[in-house]
């Protein structure tokens, strides 16, 4: 009697999207928002690299030079590979598909995650790479939900990614809307894959929720973090 075997691991891409101009949280660089004396940008990438993950592209674009000024006092092992959208604006996916491009050509599968995500931890994207790893027969895409709610990290196929990079422009979201079919809402309660900050009250009420001190790093010297003029 043969005994079934475990799928094996999926050669794994990891995207970590940071380029935004975070206007409503006044102009700041979310992922520096210090959590515990950690940002929110180490405190990921420990999480994916504890997963034992290929080192993460980092997609950057407002604020790069900020987030590089800060990048540059971690340890080598622990910094990600950085790519820089010089125009993040110019369409929703543009950031998406600079990470996509940076990736190595033999990846099977991608996951992305948003670097203004507080509550994700390693536990958290195990939970979801599990998950595509048993996803039903024709899924291509893996979205967590909470009573309906799309969340984040999601994860898709290799043959996904080539689609997206072969149609410049082109959103994830624009993609499963056309391929409903290949779409897997993972359905389930963890508010994690939910929660990201967006304006100063969402700081606040992380504080409050976890009981953590949140505070934002002083701007490094020299450094222009005025999303306006980049």
């Amino acid at each position: 009697m043969n005994t079934p075997t475990a799928p094996q691991p999926l050669r794994t891409g990891v995207l970590i999207l940071a380029a935004g101009a975070g206007r409503r949280m006044g102009g700041r660089a979310k992922c520096l928002l210090q959590v515990q004396g950690q940002s929110l940008l180490e405190r990921l990438v420990c999480a994916v690299r504890g997963l034992g993950l290929h080192t993460p592209v980092l997609v950057l674009g407002h604020h790069a030079a900020e987030i590089q000024a800060h990048l540059a006092h971690w340890p080598e092992h622990l910094t990600p590979r950085q790519v820089v959208n010089p125009a993040p604006e110019d369409d929703p996916a543009s950031s998406l598909h600079t990470g996509l491009r940076a990736l190595d050509a033999d990846v099977q599968a991608v996951v992305v995650l948003l670097a203004d995500q507080p509550l994700i931890n390693a536990a958290d994207i195990g939970a979801v790479l599990g998950a595509f790893q048993r996803r039903p027969a024709g899924s291509q895409v893996l979205v967590p939900t909470v009573d309906g709610v799309p969340g984040h990290p999601v994860m898709f196929d290799a043959a996904v990614r080539a689609d997206l990079l072969a149609a410049p422009g082109t959103s994830l979201r624009e993609w499963r809307a056309a391929h409903p079919q290949a779409t897997w809402s993972w359905a389930g309660d963890n508010a994690h894959h939910m929660r990201d900050l967006d304006t100063p009250a969402d700081v606040d009420a992380l504080a409050r929720d976890t009981g953590w001190v949140c505070r934002w790093p002083e701007p490094a010297a020299g450094v222009n973090t005025d999303p306006a003029s980049a």
